[in-house]
Order: structure tokens, then sequence, then C-alpha cells
């Protein structure tokens, strides 16, 4: 365990110290990149440093965007690489990997079909939307939340929620959750849910619960059965199996203590 914890404050205290490290320059009439880059078993001891000339870069129009993107007046590049078809006046970063203008929104620099970077906008961590489609995690297409309703799409909970819905339907990591009842739909907690006469674990339906008696454990009962289980109702015990719902009957849990 001491190693364990050793290697992880190394690795923090590379990754700050490297990021402290990486940087946009100009110098003189030329832009100058400077990275840090570790190799193999001297990888937590020591790291290399590299400075390299940015090819095209007007140095008298060159910004900074972040440690990873810069503009100037007629391209966007990342680190050392100049983009194809960017627009510099409209570019901007949004998370590491995710970036946009008005020709698109792009995932590690890749364009997400349809999607529409001048209205693109993060609704929480997870979900985003734009003028064009709704996305969770948004990468590629398989990342667009398939009939979505963009005008009343929203999330619900928190910044880290994996919850959501619109006039229609509810979703889990956008996936619809079927049968859900929008208007009645409540987060309970452990990737527990409910609306008004089912209990949902993640997007599927709780089939085998009674819903006037199911109930989530509070920390003091998860302790006792050893965290084996997340929930329970009159008759059973609920644990999340993989995303699948494994009942235990409380008979045979009772005759175990």
């Amino acid at each position: 365990m001491k190693i364990y914890k050793l290697i992880l404050v190394l690795l923090l205290v590379a990754s700050c110290s490297d990021a402290d490290e990486t940087y946009y320059e100009i110098k003189g009439d030329e832009v100058v990149y400077h990275s840090v880059y570790r190799l193999g078993q001297e990888y937590y001891t020591k790291a290399h440093t590299s400075i390299k000339t940015i090819e095209d870069a007007d140095a008298k129009t060159f910004q900074q965007l972040t440690k990873y993107y810069g503009i100037d007046k007629s391209s966007v590049f990342n680190e050392v690489k100049k983009l194809v078809k960017r627009d510099p006046a409209t570019f901007k970063v949004l998370k590491k990997m995710v970036t946009a203008d008005k020709y698109g929104v792009y995932y590690d620099n890749n364009i997400i079909p349809n999607s529409h970077g001048l209205s693109f906008r993060f609704l929480n961590n997870d979900y985003a939307l734009d003028d064009n489609q709704v996305y969770y995690q948004p990468s590629d297409f398989n990342s667009v939340v398939t009939g979505a309703d963009k005008s009343t799409f929203s999330v619900i909970g928190d910044e880290y929620s994996d919850y959501a819905k619109d006039k229609n339907q509810v979703y889990y990591k956008g996936y619809v959750i079927e049968g859900a009842v929008v208007g009645s739909f409540s987060i309970l907690k452990n990737d527990i849910s409910k609306d008004g006469k089912s209990i949902f674990l993640k997007k599927e339906k709780i089939k085998e619960a009674d819903y006037n008696s199911f109930k989530t454990l509070r920390y003091e009962e998860l302790k006792e059965y050893e965290y084996k289980f997340i929930a329970q109702d009159h008759n059973s015990f609920y644990s999340d199996n993989g995303g699948n719902i494994a009942i235990t009957k409380k008979t045979e849990v009772t005759n175990e203590h």
C-alpha cells in the first residue's frame, strides 16, 4: 500500500510539473512550443524537454488558448500541428479533448458528424447539445442521443449526473429508460431511480420490486450487510451485478446472519 501511495504521489507531481512546462512562446518572428515527455524506466524521476518551432505560425497575431491549442490570424494549432479547415475566429476549446468552431464540434480533432459548433454547449459534465442534436459524452456519431427532443432536453440532478429527460422520455447515460414516466421520475441513489409506479436500476426496470415497500439502503445498512446490497423491499434485497439486478430473498440472508 505504501508503494502504491508513493507511485500515486509521483504521478501527481510529475503531471503537475509537466503541465507547468508546457506552453507556447513567441520569440521574435517565431512561435515555439515547449513540452515535456518521459521515457521508460526513468519515467518517474526524469523529464525531458522538447522545444519546437511551429511552422507557418504568424508570431504577430498568435495567441495561446490553452497549453495545447493556439491560434493566429488564419490557422488553429494543436501543440505544433496546424489543423486543417479550422476557423480561428470562432474556434474555442470546451474541454481538453472537445473543441468547436463554425464548421462543427471536434473530439480529439475529429469532427462529430452533423454537429453545430456555434450553438454547442455542455449541460453538465457529460450531456451536451447544439441546434442539431443532443450528446452524451460527445465523441463521435455513437454519442448522439437518438430521438431526443432538443427544445425540452435537460439534466436531472447535478454536474455529474447520468440522468436526463425531455418531454417524452427519461435517459440514463444517453439511453432511454423504457417505460419511465417523465412527470413522476426521480433519482434515489446507487443508480436506482423511480417514477410513480416502477423502480429502475440504471436503464432497466426492476420488475420484481415491491413498489410500496422498496427503499435504498442507508450507509449503516450497507455496512451491516458488507455492502452486498444496495436496496430492499418487504421480500428481498437487491444488488447491482454489473448493470443487472441481482435479487436475494430476505429469508436467505436471515439464515446466513
